[in-house]
């Protein structure tokens, strides 16, 4: 007479596996925090509108500005003297106003504020954009945007 072992798992095998599944979830789960998802997103959407308003002042050969005003970063187009108009970069998709407002919870500040790119994409000095805790920086000497 041969013993045949029975395959699988007990139940006790299992209810102990989903407990640690469930352990692992709830400490996984309130990492996932809703504002820093949006402050990460954000960051890349500021990086990728300076980036956009050095291109324009290059393609255009004019003045484009960079403005923080309360929670909305807005580009505007300067004068031919390089003064800031109240012209305001728009977006080629749709013909609106290129305006990028801060989901909530997230600060927004730039030094200096308004800072510009000249029409050979120069900046006007280094500027910072803070978003959150992370930043957009912008070299005073090459104009790179990182």
């Amino acid at each position: 007479m041969t013993l045949r072992f029975a395959r699988g798992y007990t139940l006790a095998e299992l209810v102990i596996v989903i407990v640690i599944a469930a352990i692992l979830a709830a400490i996984a789960i309130p990492q996932f925090n809703q504002t820093a998802i949006d402050a990460a997103w954000y960051h890349e959407q500021v990086r990728s509108a300076v980036r956009h308003a050095q291109r324009t002042a290059v393609a255009q050969r004019r003045c484009v500005f960079v403005s923080v005003a309360g929670a909305q970063l807005e580009l505007y187009y300067g004068d031919a003297s390089c003064a800031l108009t109240a012209t305001q970069v728009t977006q080629l998709a749709n013909g609106n106003p290129y305006v990028l407002a801060a989901p909530s919870g997230v600060a927004l500040a730039a030094a200096p504020n308004p800072f510009r790119f000249n029409g050979l994409g120069q900046p006007s000095s280094a500027a910072t954009v803070t978003v959150g805790g992370r930043t957009v920086t912008v070299n005073a000497e090459t104009g790179y945007v990182q």
